[in-house]
């Protein structure tokens, strides 16, 4: 552009304007200011047009002055003196001067002139001025604010007198005009009043610049003096009439979009509102004033001015007196209607003239149907915005409607407000109806008229009438006149009626009209009960009238006397439809509730009679309506209250007497066929508990079902003759004291005695009792009529019952019936009782006597087959109904079940009929028909199981044969885990049931039939080929407890390649005794029956036996010593491989079997020939010293020798010899007792073995070489030979005169012995004391040659030198004699004087001569003593001298052997005298328990009364020590219960395969008292070991006996009473507790709370806090587990990582949360994991921040923990500054953290502040923590929310955007949601909305329960609101929380059992699928099990 440059020509002498373009027209003249026209010093453009132009210009326009002056203000005349003409182009610079110069006068002149030259220019404004005013705006806005130059910007606003439309201007004069004004008035908040005076004048007028878009800046906020509130768009008029459509005049559509201004808008006349309101009430009256004599004369502009003004009361009075004529304008009806909106909308309830507005607007009669349409539009967003104005509209348009001058829209007004306020507008029409009812003019009929009009009005909606309802069932705002009382009363009653006839007359069908009409009946009944009585106070006659009116038992013509509606013919339809309604349970109660209520006066009989004709109406109803609802068991009590008698209340009763619980006969039994018809319609959720309940309501539907009697009624007939005269008794003795107190003369008797046959006892909880015959006949009409039978039979449980109540020998023709019933489709029956008739052979029985049951029958038989078939679910009901019968410890159950299943699974039609029901059934017969089954494999394992169970139970030898013979066919084709089922169960049968299984298999002696040769051939196949699967697959220990092996003992077998496994110690023993009934090729094949078998089957069982028989005999000929061997062999398994006779197992058995034991087996009835003889030559081999000890009495033991030797056993000899046995007489053929040598016997045909060859003598020094000096080696088994030469020797050395043998290998040890006499020989012997000692006892050398070996032992000790001691020691002198009945003193000096090597001798002589009860006392004596300390040494020897401890003190070893002797003599623990007994175990002070210097024995007598004692001496021993706690000895009590906690005992008869989480059972069941002794104990004890060791050693033994603790209280109460206990004995005990079961504290704060004991102080503080920092917790595996896991650095990035890492963080917040104390336990280690990392593994850190931020400050910033929060708090600090993004969510947190820490800690968190202070600086975040920037705001949740949730009154989407927002704002702090304080109080707030019926904000609610339950301290609320969505009748929303339910689980593990249980009650009832979300659920639950 060029205008800046100057021309290049000269210029004249006068100074010359700058050119300008030809359309700029200059206004002024040319010299008026003198100015500088440099270009380059003012910078201001130049025009390049010619001078001549100019001149041209300027003469022949700019020199005209306005004609006319201004009529507001006359700014002209105000500034016509001051203005300065001026240039355009010299504007600027001049303007710019004078404020340079401060020449304020001219400044204002050149301004006013500048817009007098604008105003001459209007119609085509010079574009050089234009923009100079616009610069100069720009730059200096405030001159524009000057009264004088606003005057004159507003004259170029005023309206031209007489300027023409055609040149009223241009718009850009206005536009310029106006956004200068808003520019120099922009921070103003007071702006002039000309602005309103000029605004109403444009506005009245042409409307050039107030409806202008680009002066919208100016206009707005003038707008904003008159406070108007503009309605929605919608409410206004969609085409707009005024205006050209210019985009500068006119609101056109264009307008809005193109504009686009940043101005701002807030109030300008605050501080004038009277002055405005003055001058827009001036303009107003004056335009109406003006024209009202010529109405049509009112413009447009006038109304919009209204509309704009619409803000104050006058005006909106005005425009509503004139709004009707406006509206029917035909040019003013859309700016009338516009206007409309705006007085609607801005109506406020609290303005007087409002009122009035309102009964304007009421009284308007529109005739068009868009003006009605717009209308009512209106009235519905004012009453949405103000609710308040609700009732005045509703009042105003019911009295319009109600007068003779109504308008016809008053209806449609009213249904578009029901439909705009559906709850309000009800209720405010039920106000007026009340406020006109107590009038004095009767409004009934109009009311009536009124109600129905409305309804139809709005389309049938007949919604509305129930919330009508509600509110007139409201209390009235004032009380009612006594005199229209009774009226308005039952206009009220009637009006109820109308409503319920108006909805059945609109919404008859429509489904939910009957749910209408009940809930309208129960709010009747609602205002009957608690409204009408108090506030009408109606008559009993009015009362009962109403009450039959609500629920329309009266005549259809009783509801139409008023106005004679509804008309005849739909009179009866409609009295029809409501008398249909179904009576829920909630009317019931009401009803019931009225008649017991004593205020209203209404007869409880009167209600009863109601009640009953309600529930017989509802019971005729169709079932599949459900009529008839209830689930309450509490309404039979209800109902029994109706029928109970009360004595009047005028009469006194005797003093002490009560009247006995009494009810009228008739209404009593009358109550029971009500309950009866409630079970009817309500099987599953009333009958099955009420007959459980009532038992005579149980004979009543069994009635019912039975068509009979019960037959309960005729099993008593004693009981009920001695009830009947009891209640005669009662009865008499009431009427007697009301006659008495009645002034009576005559005494009543049972003759003249009025209430004997009226009353009747009030028991419905006692025994069924037999109503009277007159209510068997109502009940069986009922029965015919309303078919309660067929109602009742939909509940299997009452059949079930039922059937199982008349058991299997009683008949049951009503099953039949009921099959026979032609109405009754067999699908409507359970299955179970199908199955039941099936079984029992019902339908065959009364086959021969009608035709149709034969049918009938084949009908029942072809259904149960094809439910069979038709799908998993119906083959599961039917096959498990009958396999679980299969174990049934009743044999003819087992039987039928039999016989249905062989009639269910058959397919031929024949066997229902031909079957003969009194047979057997084998099960072969059907259990290989179970193959065959379509639904097999979904049902297979259960059958399996339940067949498993049956051969545990069955006792008939074929049927388990049968169903081993199933298992073995059936595991060959099942992995291990299944087969391993199989097998422990088999084992179990194997071993627990021999008799049975001796019949199945044949016993010892082997298998002798075809079946029991494929019983053990399908036996030994099964386990032979599971341990082939053991072998090959070599299944890890760690499937222990999870479907592999069980827990328990176990046994390592080697296989041949050298693989190894353990199997359960169960098998092994059942597979030897399997291997005891031998294969079945042992028997002869000649019998004609084993034909069956051929030659392969055989060769295939014997090799299975053979492998079997190598595998287990190598393991037990590797079992090592008599330790290994007795847990692979104990005694009784011993006792079968020895009575099964054959070589292997024979040798197996009596492989290392002790002396004793083979005394006992002996002893065994039935034992073999060769096994006994095998037996006999056992013991022929056993030391003779180990025979003689076994104190056997010989004379039986003589008996039984020859009893065995006459049965052909042979052997024993040496045996008897030992025994010293007399040879009895026996025939002269018999020498068994000879003196000389026995010859060999030969081998016995049996197959017995030889007695064992004896040890050749030449062998022995080389057999004492090698073993003793290891210089030779031994050809044979040196164990074994060596156990013979102890025997050679024992027997050459005993004194046995029955023996004569040489000495010889008793020469031969002793030649040994003289070359050991040298210090090498006599190590040699020490180095084995396991051999050498056993010698030298048998050997008994002389002292000599012990004195000899002995001098070489100076250095050595052990049992050798002992003996070597013992024998040099050795007294030969002879035994002292004794009396046969010597005293107790006598014997106890004996024993005292006994040396150690004589004591063994005194003391069996002792034993021998003395009896029994003596010895035992003289023991008890001596060892009391030593407990005492009676031996003991009073004197301290020297130091350096050593002297032999007294034999029986308590270093001497005397006492050893008389505990030995005890423990033998006597027979019951205790002894004849337990409390001496008990005093030598647990008198205090005594033992190592006790800390005195004897009794170190006491816990061996101790363990010796654990596992000897009978349960009977067990119990009495606790009973004494635990219920009288005496001076007893607390570690020996408390030892003794550990040993009964852990006796092998209690496992007997037990699963020995115990799961993982098997919590041990309450063996003990102490009771409370005793836990509290128990309690005392164990702080007794800790407290004696604090006084030796300090608080730590009392920790250590408190917590040493926690287990024992715990395991007797297995129970809450119990805990409960050992908390208790503990609290009061010391508080240590209590914390350890607490730390063990966290739920103790809880547990303590309830019983606190229900009134009971407090603990009496807390759970820590003092010498407890040590404790709980130095004990273990329960929560500290899984914490620390977790805080491992989660902090591990070497993971994927996967999102299943993810969640796994999202679940243990929530695992982590749930513990720490609701476990006091958890977090403050783990910081330790979770400061040790945070040190240990890097910056890359940030991520999953953020988790761990996310646990620590739910503790509380008082935990996690505790004193104890300082250290470890400050180094955790480092080390997030350096993880914020390592990792990018200084502002990211992580620093946040991390700040908000660090605030608490400075909260709570200041001087240790500024230290923290300061030594990071540059990684602080380097985050935003962080920073703002040290400047003190607060940020308590993100960690509480925001607050408003929070409040809004909790009253949740808002709209659903409000509630939902909120609960979004709190979510956002938990996502914001990481899963701490600000601590378990505010995540509680969220979760409080939140948990109702998860029942929301809106669906986005109950998902919303889920979805933020399931992040909120881990950090929330209490789960209770969620738990509560998710059963309550699960038990919720809405499918959509149980739906909801079933979607959810896994991730809600989560956080309330607690309560995860009553939620599966919920939904598994909720998928048995409902139709729900819920098996994917159990499946989900439990799977979740699982991933959580991990610690």
């Amino acid at each position: 552009m060029d205008r800046g440059k100057m021309p290049s020509t000269g210029r004249g002498a006068k100074s010359k304007a700058p050119q300008h373009p030809q359309d700029i027209f200059a206004l002024g003249t040319k010299s008026t200011v003198v100015v500088s026209r440099d270009a380059e010093k003012r910078n201001i453009h130049k025009p390049s047009t010619s001078a001549a132009d100019r001149k041209r210009d300027a003469s022949s326009y700019g020199s005209q002055p306005p004609s006319k002056r201004s009529r507001i203000g006359s700014p002209a005349e105000t500034t016509g003196g001051t203005s300065l003409e001026v240039d355009p182009v010299d504007l600027v610079p001049n303007v710019l001067q004078a404020l340079d110069t401060h020449n304020s006068d001219k400044l204002l002149g050149l301004l006013t002139g500048s817009i007098r030259l604008l105003k001459s220019q209007r119609s085509k404004p010079d574009p050089i001025l234009a923009m100079s005013l616009l610069y100069l705006t720009k730059i200096r806005p405030n001159m524009f604010a000057h009264d004088t130059v606003t005057q004159s910007l507003c004259t170029l606003l005023k309206r031209e007198q007489g300027a023409a439309f055609k040149n009223k201007g241009n718009p850009l004069v206005f536009v310029l005009a106006c956004n200068m004004l808003y520019a120099g008035h922009r921070d103003s908040t007071n702006w002039p009043d000309i602005f309103i005076k000029v605004y109403i004048e444009d506005a009245l007028n042409e409307r050039w610049w107030v409806e202008c878009s680009w002066c919208k800046c100016l206009v707005e906020n003038i707008l904003t003096a008159f406070g108007t509130k503009h309605p929605p768009a919608s409410l206004k008029p969609t085409e707009s009439t005024l205006g050209s459509g210019s985009p500068l005049m006119g609101s056109t559509e264009d307008d809005v979009d193109n504009t686009e201004l940043e101005y701002t808008v807030f109030p300008r006349y605050s501080s004038s509102y009277e002055a405005v309101e003055g001058l827009v009430m001036e303009a107003i009256k004056d335009q109406i004033q003006r024209r009202s004599a010529a109405p049509d004369a009112i413009g447009k502009g006038f109304l919009k001015l209204l509309s704009a003004t619409c803000g104050f009361p006058e005006i909106r009075m005005v425009a509503a007196s004139r709004l009707e004529a406006w509206l029917h304008s035909g040019k003013l009806w859309k700016v009338a209607q516009e206007l409309l909106a705006y007085v609607c909308c801005n109506c406020e309830p609290t303005a007087p003239r409002d009122h009035e507005v309102l009964a304007q607007l009421v009284r308007m009669r529109l005739k068009t149907k868009q003006l009605q349409l717009a209308y009512q539009a209106c009235l519905r967003e004012m009453v949405s915005e103000s609710p308040a104005l609700l009732r005045s509209v509703v009042t105003h348009t019911v009295y319009n409607e109600l007068s003779n001058v109504r308008s016809p829209n008053n209806l449609a007004v009213l249904a578009a407000l029901v439909h705009a306020q559906p709850q309000l507008a009800p209720a405010a029409l039920a106000d007026t109806f009340q406020e006109l009812l107590v009038r004095s003019e009767d409004y009934l009929r109009p009311l009536r008229a009124l109600t129905r009009e409305c309804v139809r009005a709005a389309r049938a909606d007949s919604h509305a009438l129930l919330p009508l309802a509600r509110a007139l069932a409201a209390p009235p705002p004032h009380d009612p006149p006594a005199e229209v009382r009774e009226r308005a009363f039952a206009s009220l009653a009637d009006l109820f009626c109308c409503c319920c006839l108006v909805t059945a007359s609109h919404s008859k069908h429509q489904p939910e009209y009957r749910q209408q009409l009940c809930g309208i009946q129960a709010a009747a009944l609602g205002w009957l009960q608690d409204t009408a009585v108090p506030v009408y106070r109606p008559s009993r006659h009015d009362c009962q009238l109403a009450l039959n009116k609500i629920m329309f038992v009266e005549s259809a013509d009783a509801y139409s006397k008023a106005d004679n509606w509804p008309p005849e013919p739909e009179r009866g339809a409609l009295h029809r439809l409501c008398c249909e309604a179904p009576l829920p349970q909630t009317t019931l109660l009401r009803l019931i509730f009225i008649g017991l209520a004593k205020e209203v006066p209404v007869a409880p009989a009167e209600v009863f009679e109601l009640v009953e004709q309600l529930v017989r109406r509802a019971c005729a109803l169709p079932p599949e309506d459900n009529p008839l609802q209830v689930d309450k068991l509490e309404i039979a009590d209800l109902i029994f209250q109706l029928c109970q008698f009360n004595p009047p209340d005028n009469i006194t009763l005797p003093q002490g007497y009560s009247p006995p619980p009494l009810a009228i006969t008739s209404l009593y039994w009358r109550g029971w066929l009500l309950l009866t018809m409630i079970a009817a319609h309500n099987p599953q959720q009333f009958a099955e508990r009420a007959a459980t309940t009532y038992p005579t309501l149980r004979a009543l539907i069994e009635m019912c079902i039975t068509n009979k009697p019960s037959i309960e009624w005729g099993s008593g007939t004693g009981v009920d003759a001695e009830r009947a005269e009891a209640e005669r008794a009662a009865i008499l003795q009431l009427e007697t004291h009301l006659a008495a107190a009645s002034n009576a003369k005559l005494p009543v008797t049972e003759h003249n005695s009025r209430l004997l046959s009226q009353l009747t006892t009030l028991e419905p909880l006692g025994a069924p009792r037999k109503p009277p015959q007159a209510i068997i006949e109502s009940l069986q009409a009922l029965n015919a009529q309303l078919r309660l039978g067929k109602l009742l039979c939909r509940q299997p449980a009452l059949l079930l019952e039922l059937v199982e109540r008349h058991g299997t020998r009683r008949a049951m023709p009503w099953l039949l019936q009921l099959l026979r019933h032609d109405q009754l489709e067999l699908s409507v029956l359970p299955v179970q009782c199908l199955c039941e008739f099936l079984s029992s052979g019902g339908g065959a029985g009364e086959a021969g006597e009608a035709g149709g049951a034969e049918g009938r029958a084949g009908e029942l038989c072809a259904h149960v087959r094809r439910t069979l078939a038709a799908s998993p679910a119906g083959a599961r009901a039917v096959l498990l109904y009958y396999v679980q019968r299969l174990a049934h410890a009743h044999k003819h159950t087992r039987a039928r079940a039999s016989r249905g299943l062989k009639l269910v699974l058959s397919q031929s039609s024949e066997d229902t009929n031909e079957m003969d029901f009194s047979a057997e059934v084998n099960p072969e017969e059907w259990l290989e028909l179970l193959w065959e089954l379509r639904h097999w494999e979904s049902v297979r394992e259960e059958v399996v199981a339940r067949i498993r169970a049956a051969c545990l139970v069955e006792c008939i030898p074929r049927h388990v044969a049968a169903y081993i013979d199933f298992l073995a066919s059936y595991a060959a084709k099942t992995p291990h885990k299944l087969h391993t089922e199989i097998v422990l169960d088999l084992c179990q049968v194997l071993m627990e049931r021999s008799t049975v299984m001796n019949s199945v298999l044949g016993g010892a002696s082997g298998p002798s039939h075809p079946e029991q040769h494929r019983t053990l051939l399908a036996l030994t196949s099964l386990f032979y080929d599971h341990l082939q699967k053991v072998r090959n697959n070599t299944f890890p220990e760690e499937e222990e407890g999870e479907g592999g092996w069980p827990g328990g003992d176990r046994i390592s077998l080697q296989f041949s390649p050298g693989r190894r496994t353990d199997l359960p110690l169960v098998i092994a023993h059942a597979h030897l005794k399997l291997l005891c009934y031998g294969p079945s090729a042992n028997i002869q094949r000649h019998d004609s029956a084993m034909r069956v078998f051929d030659s392969v089957a055989v060769d295939t069982e014997q090799a299975m036996y053979s492998g079997l028989a190598g595998a287990w005999l190598e393991a037990v000929a590797g079992a090592g010593g008599a330790g290994a061997a007795g847990g692979l062999l104990p005694d009784w398994l011993r006792l079968h491989l020895v009575r099964s006779a054959r070589p292997a197992l024979l040798d197996a058995g009596l492989r290392s079997l002790p002396a004793h034991k083979l005394a006992l087996f002996i002893q065994t009835f039935g034992m073999p020939v060769s096994a006994m003889s095998a037996l006999l030559g056992a013991l022929d081999a056993c030391p003779a010293g180990a025979v003689v000890r076994l104190g056997v009495e010989r004379a039986y033991m003589t008996q039984l020798l020859r009893v065995q030797r006459a049965r052909g056993a042979c052997g024993g000899a040496a045996f008897a010899a030992a025994l010293r046995l007399q040879p009895p007489h026996y025939p002269p053929d018999f020498n068994l007792f000879a003196s000389e040598p026995l010859p060999e016997e030969a081998e016995g045909e049996w197959g017995s073995a030889a007695p064992p060859p004896r040890l050749q003598l030449e062998l022995v020094p080389t057999l004492l070489a090698a073993v003793f000096s290891g210089t030779v080696v031994f050809p044979g088994d040196v164990d074994t030979s060596f156990t013979k030469l102890i025997a050679e020797v024992t027997n050459e050395t005993s004194n046995n005169k029955y023996s004569r043998v040489p000495k010889l290998y008793s020469s031969c040890v002793t030649s040994f012995l003289l070359q050991c006499c040298s210090a090498t020989g006599v190590l040699s012997l020490a180095r084995r004391p396991d051999l050498a000692a056993p010698l030298l006892r048998a050997l008994r050398p002389g002292p000599h040659l012990a004195s000899s070996l002995l001098s070489h032992c100076k250095c050595l000790s052990g049992p050798v030198v002992t003996i070597l001691r013992g024998l040099v020691r050795a007294d030969p002198a002879v035994l002292p004699d004794l009396p046969p009945r010597a005293d107790r003193e006598h014997l106890v000096a004996l024993l005292e004087s006994a040396t150690p090597s004589t004591l063994e001798a005194i003391g069996n002589k002792i034993i021998e001569s003395q009896d029994t009860a003596v010895v035992v006392d003289v023991i008890s004596l001596i060892l009391e003593r030593n407990q005492e300390g009676y031996y003991e040494n009073k004197v301290k020897p020297e130091d350096g001298i050593e002297c032999d401890a007294p034999l029986f003190s308590n270093s001497g070893r005397g006492c050893g052997l008389l505990l030995d002797w005890l423990s033998e003599l006597q027979q019951e623990t205790l002894g004849p005298d337990p409390h001496k007994q008990m005093q030598l175990m647990f008198r205090a002070g005594g033992g190592a328990a006790g800390g005195s210097v004897g009794g170190s024995w006491r816990p061996l007598l101790v363990t010796l009364l654990a596992h000897r004692a009978s349960w009977r001496t067990l119990h009495t021993c606790l009973t004494m020590l635990l219920d009288h706690p005496g001076d007893w000895a607390p570690g020996s009590v408390l030892n003794l219960l550990e040993t009964l906690c852990s006796s092998p005992r209690l496992c007997q008869g037990r699963d020995k395969a115990a799961p993982k989480h098997h919590q041990p059972p309450d063996a003990l069941r102490l009771t409370h008292r005793q836990v509290g002794v128990l309690v005392g104990y164990i702080v007794s004890e800790g407290v004696r070991a604090e006084r030796g060791g300090g608080e730590a050693a009392l920790r250590r033994r408190v917590e040493a006996r926690l287990p024992l603790l715990l395991r007797c209280c297995a129970t809450p109460p119990a805990l409960l009473a050992a908390a208790r206990a503990a609290a009061h004995h010391h508080p240590v005990l209590l914390l350890m507790l607490y730390l063990k079961v966290p739920k103790t504290a809880e547990l303590l704060r309830r019983a606190e709370s229900r009134g009971g004991r407090g603990p009496g102080g807390g759970l820590g503080g003092g010498a407890g806090a040590g404790a709980a920092r130095c004990t273990p917790s329960a929560t500290d595996q899984p914490t620390h587990t977790l805080l491992t896991a989660i902090t591990a650095p070497h993971h994927a990035h996967t999102k299943e990582h993810t969640q796994k890492l999202w679940r243990m963080e929530a695992d982590i917040r749930s513990m720490w949360a609701r476990v006091e104390g958890a977090g403050a336990r783990a910081l330790p280690l979770a400061g040790a994991l945070l040190r240990g990392a890097g910056a890359l593994h940030a991520k999953q850190h953020q988790y761990l921040l996310s646990a620590l931020e739910v503790l509380p400050d008082s935990e996690i910033f505790a004193p104890a923990v300082s250290e470890e929060i400050h180094s955790i708090l480092e080390c997030f600090v350096q993880m914020v500054r390592q990792t990018e993004g200084g502002s990211s969510a992580l620093s946040h947190r991390v700040a908000a953290l660090l605030r608490r820490y400075l909260a709570c800690r200041p001087p240790r968190a500024a230290l923290l502040l300061h030594q990071h202070r540059d990684a602080i600086a380097s985050s935003p975040a962080l920073s703002g923590v040290s400047e003190g920037e607060g940020g308590s705001g993100s960690w509480s949740p925001p607050p408003h929310a929070v409040r809004a949730l909790q009253r949740r009154s808002d709209p659903p989407d409000t509630l939902h955007w909120l609960v979004q927002e709190v979510e956002a704002w938990g996502a914001r702090r990481g899963g701490g949601w600000g601590g378990a304080e505010s995540a509680g109080g969220v979760l409080r707030a939140v948990a109702p909305l998860a029942a929301h019926a809106h669906a986005p904000l109950r998902l919303a609610a889920l979805s933020l329960l399931a992040r909120l339950l881990p950090a929330a301290p209490d789960p209770a609320p969620a738990f509560e609101a998710i059963m309550e969505c699960l038990e919720c009748d809405q499918a959509e929303i149980a739906q909801s929380a079933l979607e959810k339910l896994p991730e809600l689980v989560v956080g309330m593990q607690e309560y995860a059992a009553a939620l599966l249980a919920a939904v598994f009650d909720l998928g048995v009832r409902g139709r729900l699928n819920v098996e994917t979300h159990l499946a989900k659920t439990i799977q979740t639950l699982n991933l959580h099990r991990a610690c």
